[in-house]
């Protein structure tokens, strides 16, 4: 279990709920921080979709927090800034506010954002990566897993792709 804040994007919960691997959110992380406007998105807007029913019992269970931004403004100002969604700059700006270790997030705008305040960023990929290196899942498992992603629609890279199975130690998708 970890010792420091993780916050999460909309995209993550999806994702993982789409492929059955929404557990190891807690698995990996125990706790998770999502904005209130992410909850409102996956939960409220998207009741029935994927991710709503996990997330919601997430909430209820107590490793799922739900918080407000503190510095709406500056959130605006980023959105604004940067040409992405609301929810998306408030997820940015979650993280900073609560000084996170690890911002979850499949969004390339969002991860160029995060970097760009220098805040370590990971997605569904990487969350794959760690569950392996944990003995959570298998080496197969987690390939498995991300072909399963890429098949709902998840968009990678074949350059993201192959580090993700050099990081697994396998050899390009073999």
């Amino acid at each position: 279990m970890v010792l420091f804040t993780v916050v999460a994007d909309a995209s993550v919960l999806i994702h993982l709920s789409r492929i059955g691997r929404f557990h190891l959110l807690r698995n990996v992380y125990g706790q998770v921080s999502v904005t209130s406007s992410v909850f409102s998105e996956v939960v409220e807007k998207g009741w029935g979709l994927a991710g709503s029913i996990e997330t919601e019992r997430a909430v209820h269970e107590g490793w799922i927090k739900v918080f407000d931004v503190i510095d709406k403004w500056k959130a605006r100002e980023m959105a604004v800034a940067h040409r992405i969604h609301l929810a998306n700059a408030e997820t940015v700006q979650l993280a900073r506010e609560v000084k996170a270790g690890i911002l979850l997030a499949d969004e390339e705008e969002v991860r160029g954002l995060a970097a760009e305040f220098g805040l370590e960023v990971r997605g569904c990929l990487g969350l794959l990566a760690e569950a392996s290196r944990r003995g959570m899942i298998s080496v197969k498992e987690a390939k498995q897993d991300a072909e399963r992603l890429i098949k709902e629609g998840y968009r990678i890279s074949e350059e993201v792709l192959k580090e993700f199975y050099t990081v697994l130690g396998l050899e390009e998708g073999v």
